[in-house]
């Protein structure tokens, strides 16, 4: 008994023991399934390669087969992810399932992106006339000091040109080559919905899209200013969200390529000796200035480089970019702050700028919103570049001296007596620091708006902007300079002098617009937007320019600048410019059926102050028509491959009245004088003749395209054809034995034309 009861023990143990494995395998087992699977897209297609994660470990992962399949162990409540580039994303929940089947739908964010088309957006889907953007990632993508420069080769028809590599350089923009021969060719520049002379001071991390309206249908909303383009920029806004904070900068260091090669000391002592000697066989025009043949080889020294001691110096550029945004279902904001400074490689020049933005977002209500936006910029640029005023050749370049001075002192060889001054030769150093220059800009730029929906899909929007910009620009002339040694007077040339330039400008914009959508009233599938709008926009302008003479010849640019009183003022310029008033007009009205076909019509009617009353008013219209040729029926085939293919055809006008205001009627400026009864100053007559007769410059465009958007967006392009014609073109012409220098007419035309072609590819698509 005791042994069968031993034995039952042994038993009894070993069954619990059995039954506590096979419980805990049991345990196991039922904490994962093998999920097995197929994805297709929406043609039926298997997609090799989709990646599968579990959400919850992402380092459990599969991709599919040649077949589509996958197979995946994961937990039986699990989220799995899968993905697979150009595709949405899909989330499913396995919950526990052991089979799925997926079908993923096309990503095409390039067609839903949002595009800026004056006064409002669209889908880019939905554009009928030729519009070319940029968004936020690829301005970033390269670090850039100005908004310019990060839309440069980017944008089939726009040309950005500059003329030098200084971040304060002229930039040159042209949106399809321009219309005018002699004038002005420069796009019109919205920021936020604000006109501005230039986006040079904007940062481009502050930038969320650069949209450019090239054709008539797209810029006769802007009537008169809209003639060379239109360039929309769009600064960054807050989003609703947790509060995010993002740091980043940049430091870069810059030398010199490459150096000219010069001659050293002992090779231009030989090189003199030898040109004497051909020049008439005698050596007394080299023993005169290097001594004796024989005592050459005291040249065999290391003589001075201008070229390094002029720009050869590690030059280096830091900028760095702090941004804040965030916000609530009912207030959004965004801040950003941005520094750029830049030590050029030549000496004596430099540049700085700050950027600061804010944009504010509040809806009190539901109907409402209220908007304000703040931009400021402070810009700082030292040094008077390569040349002394406008480089007419290469002779007039101040760094050639760098090249031809002598490598050591010469004494009387280096003769500054010629009366060409372009057969001078200058120390080099000296050189730069008799050309010095400091600018100073600074811009402010404010808007509100508010927003209200009146009843449903109708909205009516005001806004109010401000933009002030000062400049303020002195120039100093040294001895060595051109402007010395012709400008000033007899007895103060030779002698250090001074410009003073200051420039003011202030630009007040009220714009109201109404927008309607009749969404309930028209049968289903049919669309159709209103919007209409009223502008107003006065700018007020500003000179003082005061030119300095005869300092002494110790002075430099900061002698001069703080002890001003030591010269003698030459001239005292102060020139209000008659107020720039523009009161507008404008109306769109765009229309699509099943966003197969669609019609933009646009009408603009401008009043300038720039003419007389006969021609005060310019009218603009336009009209696109797109047809989506990939929603027709015989295209179904191409489904799985062609995303979206349209066609677009559109006609308009536009025009220009960039001209300086006051040009109807004579003006007069205040002139410098000694003999008129004793009279220190009087005023004269402005040396352009007026014209009452002035009218709008016209230009009129044509267009055609084609858009192409294929595997999901990865592959898209476009292909467009363009002619321009502009006529009555306001020209500065020359109008000799008049009295005048010139005149501003209405003559001449112009035409343009052209092909583009931009392909974007998204060869990497980051997870």
């Amino acid at each position: 008994m005791q042994r069968m009861s031993n034995q039952m023990k042994k038993n009894l143990r070993f069954g619990l023991l059995f039954m506590l494995l096979a419980t805990i395998s049991l345990g196991v087992s039922a904490q994962t399934v093998t999920l097995r699977g197929n994805v297709k897209d929406k043609t039926g297609e298997v997609i090799i390669g989709a990646t599968v994660l579990d959400k919850a470990n992402a380092g459990n992962g599969t991709v599919t087969g040649f077949d589509g399949n996958f197979t995946l162990t994961v937990s039986p409540n699990a989220t799995v992810v899968i993905s697979y580039i150009g595709m949405k994303t899909q989330e499913i929940n396995v919950a526990g399932k052991n089979t799925l089947s997926v079908t993923l739908e096309d990503d095409v964010t390039v067609l839903d992106e949002v595009v800026a088309i004056g006064y409002g957006t669209t889908r880019r889907k939905d554009i009928t006339g030729s519009v070319a953007s940029v968004n936020a990632d690829a301005i970033i993508a390269i670090p850039v000091a100005s908004a310019v420069e990060a839309i440069s080769g980017k944008l089939a028809g726009v040309q950005v040109t500059t003329t030098e590599g200084s971040p304060d350089a002229e930039v040159k923009i042209r949106v399809r080559g321009g219309g005018s021969i002699t004038g002005d060719n420069t796009p019109l520049f919205i920021v936020d919905g604000f006109p501005v002379n230039s986006i040079s001071d904007i940062s481009p991390n502050d930038i969320e899209s650069i949209d450019v309206l090239k054709d008539a249908s797209s810029t006769a909303i802007y009537g008169s200013r809209g003639a060379n383009g239109v360039i929309i920029v769009t600064t960054k806004s807050g989003k609703e969200g947790k509060v995010s904070v993002n740091y980043n900068a940049y430091i870069s260091y810059k030398k010199i390529a490459k150096k000219l090669d010069v001659l050293s000391s002992y090779d231009y002592a030989k090189w003199q000796y030898e040109r004497a000697m051909l020049a008439d066989g005698k050596p007394d025009k080299y023993t005169g200035y290097f001594g004796n043949y024989q005592d050459m080889d005291m040249y065999q020294i290391e003589g001075n480089d201008w070229q390094e001691q002029t720009f050869g110096r590690v030059g280096f550029t830091f900028n760095h970019n702090l941004s804040i945004s965030g916000g609530s279902e009912k207030t959004k904001y965004s801040f950003n702050y941005s520094h750029i400074n830049d030590k050029a490689i030549m000496q004596m020049s430099g540049f700085k700028r700050d950027n600061l933005s804010l944009k504010l977002s509040n809806k009190p209500n539901k109907k409402v919103t209220l908007d304000f936006s703040l931009r400021y910029s402070d810009t700082e640029i030292e040094g008077g570049g390569a040349n002394e005023q406008n480089e007419k050749s290469s002779a007039d370049s101040r760094l050639r001296h760098a090249m031809i001075y002598p490598p050591f002192p010469v004494g009387s060889l280096i003769d500054n007596g010629d009366t060409d001054d372009s057969f001078n030769l200058y120390n080099p150093l000296v050189s730069l620091s008799d050309n010095d220059r400091f600018q100073e800009r600074k811009t402010i730029n404010m808007n509100g708006s508010v927003s209200w929906e009146i009843i449903k899909n109708m909205r009516i929007k005001t806004e109010i902007g401000l933009d002030d910009y000062r400049n303020v620009d002195n120039r100093f002339y040294g001895a060595t300079t051109y402007y010395v040694r012709n400008i000033p007077s007899a007895a103060n040339q030779g002698s250090p002098a001074i410009v003073f330039d200051k420039v003011s400008r202030e630009s007040i914009r009220n714009t109201n617009t109404l927008n309607y959508d009749f969404q309930k009233w028209l049968p289903e599938h049919h669309h159709l937007n209103l919007l209409a709008g009223q502008e107003f926009v006065r700018t007020k302008q500003e000179s003082h320019t005061t030119a300095v003479h005869g300092f002494p010849k110790s002075f430099g640019f900061a002698e001069a600048t703080k002890l001003s009183a030591q010269g003698q003022a030459n001239s005292i310029d102060n020139y209000l410019s008659p107020d720039n008033k523009l009161l507008s007009f404008f109306g769109r009205v765009n229309y699509d059926y099943q966003s197969k076909y669609l019609l933009s019509v646009t009408f603009r009617a401008d009043g300038s102050s720039k003419f007389s009353e006969d021609n005060k008013w310019g009218y603009f219209p336009s009209a696109a028509l797109a047809w989506r040729i990939s929603s027709e029926s015989f295209m179904e085939n191409t489904k799985n491959w062609l995303d979206d293919m349209k066609l677009r055809l559109s006609y308009g006008t536009a025009g220009n009245n960039n001209i300086p205001s006051g040009q109807m009627s004579q003006t007069f400026d205040v002139k410098t004088t000694t003999w008129v009864n004793g009279f220190s100053s009087f005023w004269a007559g402005s040396k352009t003749m007026a014209n009452p007769d002035l009218k709008w410059e016209t230009t009129v465009t044509r267009n055609i395209g084609l858009d192409v958007t294929t595997w999901g967006g990865r592959l898209s392009g476009t292909l467009e054809a363009y002619l321009n014609n502009t006529k009555d073109l306001l020209i500065q012409f020359t109008t000799p034995g008049t009295g005048y220098d010139n005149q501003y007419r209405n003559m001449g035309e112009t035409e343009n034309k052209g092909l583009e072609a931009s392909v974007n590819v998204i060869a990497i698509v980051r997870a």
